[in-house]
């Protein structure tokens, strides 16, 4: 009975990576028609976000961000192969709050989990050393002035990214943010709370679901440390809030 419960528990808080299912893909097609531009992708991985990205969104062109060089080589042939891949532009480089070296983490048994921690001790892991910059610098090399979306799954360190992104928050340039939270969140102590008050004062801020999004105000009740995946929305962009609740 409690396998059953905790099965259905998990499924009632989403838990799950799948774009088709998680509710990643949803927010997508949701924001179809808003005529997005540019996006960044961090934590690409081989791309799975970044394709669906192009496919819906026909004005959009996505940087996609990733540190691992086991993985960034299947990227570049991913975003080669695609006939979309005329907007899509790779980096095999890491986004954090400073810019410079920093030893990094691969589990070759499991590449999606590539992170600036040691955290998993039961899976092998290769130290590897990386260049980390920041969003800020990122953008400046690259005369990016604004971002439509960032979309961020770093494996505990998003608010590392989001700290490295204050001149593009404070110019209020960015519309739409994608993080996720878990129970990373227990190792480096910033919390579900710490991103609503990083955010909150310029984004509505909801959990993303299969089919909706619930945008609220912060509740410890939520600090459950599942792993989750979180929508920010522009308060100056009430169109695309209107878009996702539509």
């Amino acid at each position: 009975m409690h396998q059953a419960a905790s099965f259905f528990e998990s499924a009632w808080r989403n838990e799950g990576l799948e774009l088709s299912t998680n509710g990643e893909r949803f927010v997508l097609e949701r924001l179809e028609s808003a005529d997005f531009r540019l996006a960044i992708d961090v934590g690409a991985h081989v791309g799975d976000w970044s394709r669906a990205a192009l496919q819906l969104w026909p004005t959009c062109r996505v940087h996609a961000v990733e540190v691992a060089p086991q993985i960034y080589p299947l990227l570049e042939a991913e975003s080669r192969a695609t006939p979309l891949g005329s907007r899509l532009e790779s980096h095999n480089v890491g986004l954090s709050d400073r810019v410079g070296l920093q030893t990094m983490y691969y589990f070759p048994d499991h590449p999606d989990l590539t992170s600036d921690m040691p955290r998993h001790d039961d899976y092998k892991v290769i130290p590897f050393e990386a260049y980390l910059t920041t969003l800020d610098a990122f953008c400046r090399e690259r005369r990016i002035e604004a971002i439509d979306f960032l979309k961020i799954d770093v494996e505990g360190a998003e608010h590392r990214v989001l700290e490295g992104a204050r001149e593009l928050l404070e110019a209020q340039k960015i519309d739409c943010i994608q993080f996720e939270y878990g129970a990373f969140s227990i190792e480096t102590r910033f919390l579900l709370k710490d991103y609503f008050a990083l955010l909150s004062g310029q984004y509505f801020i909801g959990k993303i679901f299969p089919n909706h999004i619930a945008f609220t105000d912060y509740d410890w009740m939520a600090e459950d440390f599942r792993f989750s995946n979180y929508l920010c929305v522009s308060r100056s962009r009430p169109d695309l809030l209107q878009l996702l609740q539509a």
